[in-house]
């Protein structure tokens, strides 16, 4: 074992994988414990790893948040990469679901609401994690979260991972990284999901006996509900793994903001043991009131952004908090009328997909197998559930691969 790396002294082994080494050492200059990652000498010499790792450095350095890994320091010594780090002590939450015990549902809401804080932290960077799991959230005294390992992180406008690039822990990613579309921030929010499952069930909703098998449930299968949970929860469960990213939530400050309901929701269910007093109910409407406000404010937003479903949600939420809210009838009138915009352009859509395919399969017929796809893509941008375009895709592929195969036998 090495005895130092740059100014840190190596005190032991945290683990070890296929990508390097993960040391605990000290920095003798403060006597602060540091955890220093490196990489893997033979893989270091691959210039896209090394760059994707001096990445991961570089974006922990930049994102500052308490549920985030804190980056001291990214540097060499001889042929070692290091990135030195926040030493944590406590245990991931993998280890934590291993044991197989079930796990409070006010807990799994308060480790579940810190972890999307802190990826959605990374996300007002333009960061996308793209392998989020629960080796990658780890628990300190407290259930304090800490979100680990960008390794695999897409910054927006990076032209260093293909769009297309099958990256991440298989059993955690969305469809659209297994289907070839361009990724964004919501693949992390379907992965946030399946971990909310998980720790709701014990089990990997998505998880078969093979990496093929388990591929084909991610693209097309929905998860059975977890009994026992409450309505909104179920709510907001299925509303993470949607198939279809437009479906998904926008961003994670609206999900911290319904799973903030449901912690209340969850308190305002135990007995009364007292009165309550006048103050109280003063406080009682003052919340409302925000609640009211902040309902309002989410429907102007998702109306801005053409996200109907989000808006005829939050109007009935709006309704459950005050009937007779003065908004309701605007905000309905407004709705219909949206709905029925919606309807003239899924027409224009589906004639654009037809037309579309037709000339997918033309240049599969062609041979032009890379326009074929290219053409699939299109249309698999405006809806990535279309089986004709994953049918033609993938045929394509295939005869792709067929015909290099030839290539390389001569």
């Amino acid at each position: 074992m090495i005895n130092k790396l740059g100014r840190y002294e190596i005190l032991g082994v945290l683990g070890k994988g296929s990508m390097g080494v993960v040391y605990k050492g000290v920095d003798p200059q403060i006597g602060k414990l540091v955890a220093i990652k490196t990489m893997n000498p033979k893989i270091v010499r691959q210039e896209e790893m090394q760059e994707r790792f001096y990445r991961e450095g570089s974006l922990l350095g930049q994102l500052q948040h308490k549920n985030l890994i804190t980056v001291y320091n990214v540097g060499t010594d001889g042929d070692i990469c290091f990135i030195a780090m926040e030493y944590l002590d406590g245990k991931s939450l993998e280890q934590l679901l291993e044991r197989k015990v079930p796990l409070d549902l006010v807990r799994i809401l308060r480790i579940l609401r810190q972890a999307c804080e802190g990826v959605q932290a990374a996300h007002k960077m333009s960061v996308t994690h793209r392998d989020l799991k629960p080796a990658n959230i780890f628990l300190m005294a407290d259930d304090l979260v800490k979100i680990l390992d960008f390794g695999v992180a897409r910054l927006k406008d990076s032209s260093l991972t293909n769009s297309g690039m099958l990256l991440g822990t298989i059993n955690y990613i969305a469809p659209e990284q297994i289907t070839g579309l361009k990724v964004d921030h919501r693949a992390d929010i379907f992965s946030i999901g399946v971990i909310l499952y998980e720790m709701l069930t014990g089990k990997n909703p998505f998880l078969s006996r093979n990496i093929s098998k388990t591929m084909v449930k991610i693209v097309n299968e929905t998860p059975i509900m977890p009994k026992d949970i409450p309505d909104d929860l179920g709510k907001i469960l299925m509303r993470t793994l949607e198939k279809d990213r437009q479906q998904r939530y926008s961003d994670l400050g609206l999900m911290v903001r319904d799973l903030d309901l449901v912690l209340r929701g969850l308190g305002r269910s135990a007995p009364a043991t007292q009165t309550a007093s006048p103050k109280k109910e003063d406080d009682s409407k003052g919340i409302l009131n925000k609640m009211v406000f902040e309902r309002i404010d989410s429907i102007k937003l998702h109306f801005r952004r053409n996200e109907l479903e989000d808006v005829e949600r939050l109007i009935g939420q709006l309704e459950r908090l005050q009937k007779d809210h003065p908004s309701l009838d605007d905000l309905r009138l407004k709705l219909i009328r949206a709905r029925r915009q919606g309807v003239e352009k899924k027409l224009f859509t589906e004639k654009f997909k037809t037309e579309t395919l037709k000339k997918a399969s033309q240049h599969a017929l062609e041979r032009h197998y890379v326009m074929g796809i290219e053409t699939c893509d299109k249309v698999l941008a405006i809806d990535p559930d279309d089986k004709d375009a994953k049918v033609i895709r993938a045929n394509c592929l295939r005869k792709m691969e067929r015909f290099l195969e030839q290539v390389k036998k001569g």
